[in-house]
C-alpha cells in the first residue's frame, strides 16, 4: 500500500512540475503563431516573387511562360504521445517494510509539414490575371501613391500617343527588344524614341498637377481624364461607356497625352527581352542587367540612374536578402538585394553611390508585378496564409 502512495505522489510531484503556469502557456503559444504567420508570410512572399523571376529568364530565352496560383497555406501539426512508469522497493530500517520509489516518464512530440496548394489559373481566371491590358485605376493607384514613375510608365505602359492642337498624332511603342546603351543619342531605334517622349513627358509633370484645368461643367469632356498641366482649354472627367476602359490621358499645355496600358503577361515578357540585350553583353557569370536606366533606388538627388532590372547568378550574389531566388537551367539566380538608404545625393563611394549594386531597382519591379498579379485575381484567390492548431 506504501508503495501505491509513493507511486501516486511521484506522479503528483512530476505532473505539478510538467504543468506550466497559464501565463507562460499564453506567452509561448503567442510566440508561436507570431513566429509561424511570419515565416509563412515569407515564403508566401518568396514563391510569388520566384515566379515572377522564373517567367522573366524564360522571357529572355524566348521560352513560354506558366502562372499558377497559391491559395495560402494550412499547417495542421499531429502529436504522438508516449507514457512510462516503474517502481522499486527500498528497505528503511531493519523493522521497516520497503517504501517504493517510481520513476514516472511522458513524452509528447509534434510532427507537423505546412500544406498548400499550386495550380493552375483557369481559362478565365488567367485571360484576366495575365492577358487584359491593366485597368486604368490600377495605373492611377500607383501613379499617384509615391511609386518612382519612371519605372512605372517603363513596365506598365506599352505606348504614347500624343495629339496637338492642329489634331495630329504621333504615337511611340515601347519596344524592349529596340532598347540599347540606355538609349544614348546614338541609338536610333522605336524603342528609344519611346524612352524620350518618357524622359520629356517626365519633365512635364514633375510639377503640381493644374487642377484649375478641370471644369466639371463646361470643360472639353475626356474619357479617362487622369491629371492636368496648365491646359490651354479646360477639359472635364467623363465617364466610360459600359465595358470600356479608358486609358489614361494628361492634358499637358495644348498637347493631350495619352498612355496605352500593357497586360501583366506584356510586362513580365518586356523585363524579360529588356534582359536578352543584357545577357548578350555580360561577361561569364556576371551579373545580367538591362540596359535601360531608371532613377536609383533611394538617392533623391537624380544622378545617372541604374538598370531597370537585374539578375545576379548564385557565384556573383554578395547580399544577405533578395526579394527573388530560383533555380533555372540547373543554375540559382537571385533579384532584388534589400536596399536600405536614403541619400539627398550621389556620393564617390559609400553607400550612396549612383551604382547598380547600390540602387538596385529589381525589387521594386518583382513588387510591382506581384502586386498587380494580386489585384487582377479574386478575393479567393489572393487569401492571407492561414495557420490551423488541432488537437
Amino acid at each position: 500500500m506504501k508503495a501505491w502512495l509513493g507511486l501516486i505522489a511521484a506522479c503528483a510531484f512530476l505532473t505539478a512540475c510538467a504543468t506550466a503556469p497559464a501565463d507562460v502557456r499564453r506567452e509561448r503559444l503567442t510566440r508561436q503563431i507570431a513566429d509561424d504567420a511570419a515565416a509563412f508570410n515569407d515564403a508566401y512572399g518568396q514563391a510569388v516573387s520566384a515566379q515572377i523571376l522564373l517567367n522573366i529568364l524564360r522571357s529572355r530565352d524566348r521560352l513560354p511562360r506558366y502562372y499558377l496560383a497559391m491559395t495560402g497555406i494550412s499547417d495542421s501539426p499531429s502529436w504522438s504521445m508516449t507514457q512510462s512508469g516503474s517502481i522499486g522497493g527500498i528497505p528503511l530500517g531493519e523493522s521497516g517494510s520497503p517504501w517504493g520509489f517510481g520513476n514516472v516518464g511522458v513524452e509528447r512530440q509534434t510532427q507537423t509539414r505546412p500544406s498548400y496548394a499550386v495550380q493552375p489559373f483557369s481559362a478565365e481566371t488567367l485571360t484576366r490575371t495575365a492577358f487584359e491590358p491593366t485597368a486604368p485605376y490600377v495605373f492611377e493607384h500607383y501613379w499617384r501613391s509615391g511609386w518612382p514613375r519612371d519605372l512605372l510608365l517603363l513596365v506598365m505602359v506599352e505606348g504614347i500617343e500624343k495629339t496637338d492642337a492642329e489634331g495630329v498624332r504621333h504615337s511611340y511603342v515601347n519596344e524592349a527588344n529596340t532598347i540599347f546603351e540606355d538609349c544614348a543619342p546614338n541609338v536610333d531605334t522605336n524603342g528609344c524614341a519611346f524612352v524620350r517622349e518618357l524622359r520629356e513627358f517626365l519633365i512635364s509633370t514633375s510639377g503640381r498637377p493644374n487642377e484649375s484645368g478641370i471644369d466639371m461643367a463646361h470643360g472639353r469632356p475626356l474619357c479617362g481624364v487622369v491629371e492636368t498641366y496648365a491646359p490651354t482649354t479646360p477639359v472635364r472627367p467623363m465617364p466610360p461607356r459600359e465595358g470600356l476602359d479608358c486609358d489614361p490621358v494628361f492634358p499637358i499645355g495644348s498637347t493631350l497625352v495619352r498612355l496605352r496600358l500593357r497586360s501583366l503577361d506584356d510586362m513580365v515578357y518586356y523585363v524579360g527581352e529588356l534582359m536578352r540585350a543584357g545577357a548578350m553583353v555580360a561577361e561569364e557569370g556576371a551579373p545580367i542587367e538591362a540596359q535601360l536606366n531608371v532613377r536609383a533606388a533611394g538617392l533623391r538627388g537624380g544622378g545617372q540612374g541604374v538598370p531597370l532590372f537585374r539578375v545576379v547568378p548564385e557565384g556573383a550574389a554578395d547580399a544577405d536578402i533578395y526579394a527573388a531566388s530560383v533555380v533555372y537551367g540547373g543554375q540559382r539566380y537571385y533579384a532584388g538585394p534589400a536596399i536600405g538608404r536614403s541619400c539627398g545625393a550621389a556620393s564617390g563611394e559609400g553607400r550612396c553611390q549612383d551604382t547598380a549594386e547600390e540602387g538596385d531597382r529589381s525589387s521594386s519591379v518583382l513588387s510591382l508585378i506581384a502586386e498587380i498579379l494580386a489585384l487582377n485575381q479574386s478575393p479567393d484567390a489572393i487569401r492571407a496564409p492561414s495557420r490551423l492548431i488541432a488537437e
